[in-house]
This record gives C-alpha cells, sequence and structure tokens, in this order.
C-alpha cells in the first residue's frame, strides 16, 4: 500500500514537466479522491490508500498528463471566491475574467441598488451568480445557447443559494428578450479560428465559447446589433476582450459612450466598458 506522501511524489516527477506548481495540482487530485478539503490532505502524509483510491488517483492522473485541466477533472473551480461546477460543456472560468466584476463594483459603488443584469453567454453563470452575490438587491438574467451550459449555471445558482434572484435561459444571445436591463456583461468568444492556443484550452473547452470568425470578432458585431434595444438609457456595458483588441473592438461600438478598458492581473487588455446613451 502506498501513502499520500509517497504518491505525492511519484505524482510530481511526471507533473513537473506540465505545470508549474506541481505540488499543488497532486494535493487537489489526491484530496479529490479522498473527499476532502486541500488543506486536510497535509495532515494526511502517513495515511495509506487503498488499492482503489490509488487506481483512482492514477487514472486521474493520467487524465492530467494529457493536459486536461485540474477544474475540469475535479468539475469544480473556484471564481471571485465562490465555488462554482465546471464540465466539460462549460468554459473554464479563469481569474483575468474577475476584471469584469472588479469594473461594475467601481462604476456601482452603491451595493444596496436593485440592478437588473443580463449576462450573455453565461455558461457557468459565474459572472452573474458573482455580480448577484455582491449586490443583494441585484436580479439577473443568464443567457446561453448550450441547454448543456445553461443546466451547470442553474445548478451553481442553487448551491450559493441565488436561484430566487436569477432565472437562466437557452438562446441566441439576447434574440428572446426584450429589456431594458442596468448593468449588460459578457464573456463572449473572441479568438480566431486561427489562433493558437494551449492545449488545455483547445481540447477541452467548448469550441462555441472560443473562436468567434476568422478574426474572433463575430460575436462583438451580434452584440452591438442587440444592446441598444436591451439597455436602458444611461445603462453600463460590460465586455471581456482579448489582448490587443481594444481599439478595433470599440469601433464596433460606435454608439457608445465613454469607452473605456480595464486591464487583468497580467497587464492585458481584459475589460471594455462603456455607457450607453439614452440615444442609442
Amino acid at each position: 500500500m502506498t501513502s499520500i506522501q509517497e504518491i505525492i511524489r511519484k505524482a510530481v516527477k511526471h507533473l513537473g514537466a506540465l505545470t508549474t506548481n506541481p505540488q499543488r495540482e497532486a494535493r487537489l487530485l489526491i484530496a479529490h479522491v479522498l473527499k476532502t478539503s486541500y488543506e486536510d490532505i497535509f495532515f494526511q502524509n502517513d495515511r495509506l490508500l487503498t488499492n482503489e483510491e490509488e487506481n483512482l488517483f492514477n487514472a486521474l492522473l493520467q487524465r492530467r498528463l494529457r493536459h486536461e485541466p485540474i477544474s475540469k477533472i475535479r468539475e469544480h473551480r473556484e471564481f471571485w471566491g465562490l465555488h462554482f461546477r465546471v464540465t466539460a460543456n462549460t468554459l473554464d472560468p479563469r481569474p483575468d475574467s474577475e476584471t469584469l466584476i472588479e469594473a461594475v463594483l467601481a462604476a456601482y459603488p452603491d451595493k444596496a441598488q436593485h440592478l437588473r443584469i443580463l449576462d450573455l453567454g453565461t455558461g457557468t453563470g459565474c459572472l452573474l451568480l458573482s455580480l448577484l452575490h455582491e449586490y443583494p438587491n441585484a436580479w439577473g438574467i443568464g443567457v446561453d445557447r448550450s441547454e448543456a451550459a445553461s443546466s451547470i449555471a442553474q445548478e451553481n445558482a442553487t448551491q450559493l443559494s441565488l436561484k430566487n434572484r436569477c432565472s437562466f435561459i437557452v438562446g441566441h444571445w439576447g434574440d428572446a428578450l426584450a429589456g431594458p436591463f442596468d448593468v449588460i456583461i459578457s464573456n463572449p468568444p473572441y479568438i480566431g479560428y486561427n489562433e493558437s492556443l494551449p492545449p488545455e484550452v483547445v481540447n477541452y473547452d467548448p469550441p462555441m465559447a472560443l473562436f468567434a470568425g476568422e478574426d474572433g470578432l463575430r460575436c462583438y458585431h451580434v452584440l452591438a446589433e442587440q444592446i441598444p434595444r436591451l439597455a436602458a438609457p444611461d445603462s453600463k456595458i460590460f465586455l471581456e476582450i482579448g489582448a490587443g483588441q481594444f481599439k478595433v473592438v470599440s469601433a464596433i461600438f460606435s454608439f457608445a459612450s465613454a469607452i473605456q478598458m480595464a486591464w487583468d492581473l497580467q497587464g492585458k487588455e481584459r475589460c471594455l466598458f462603456f455607457t450607453c446613451p439614452p440615444t442609442c
């Protein structure tokens, strides 16, 4: 029988060429196998694994060595300090997307406001649910083309005790909605077909959540057509963008007032936001 300490040591040797933090990933995998917390593993180094536990760990390790993200293996990802279920049908929430939440909080510092929030391309629901967590009087709608993703978002809303303040629908952007909404937020696909992506992304995130035409801009054109119909006067729009896309995406939203940009923690362009003027 193998101890936790020993199996982690063996796993680190394999993971070292794949990740910058092999110790952490090995501990996350063994914690998942044992259905315990990451922190508890530190106090169980001498515990011996059953044959079933060891075999399960080795199977998960092989999945990780094929570049499957830890979050997809565990079906769990933390975003904005909250726990979200993720699956092969949902885009894996990234810390960079928290830039959008920060931008909304800066624009609406009064958390008691009764905001109407629309999340287009909601995926796991991480953007909408994080905002509802911050604004207890707000309510919102999340839209996604994927029925499976919409189901996961609803599951996350229930898990976070937010299901009474939101609805998730399956649809093509805002086609089925009338508005108006005070806040419209979206992390649309913005990657061109020919762009190179790491295997953790291209092989394990749903393609419809990644790619948007040859130039990666197709979805922004759709949103530019729909947002004026869905926005309330002086509402604010928050869109995730890729590095280097600020100028070209800004040009697509020619009706916008006071277009601004927020950078992520890596200093890359990440969030384009603007006010929708009454005339739009």
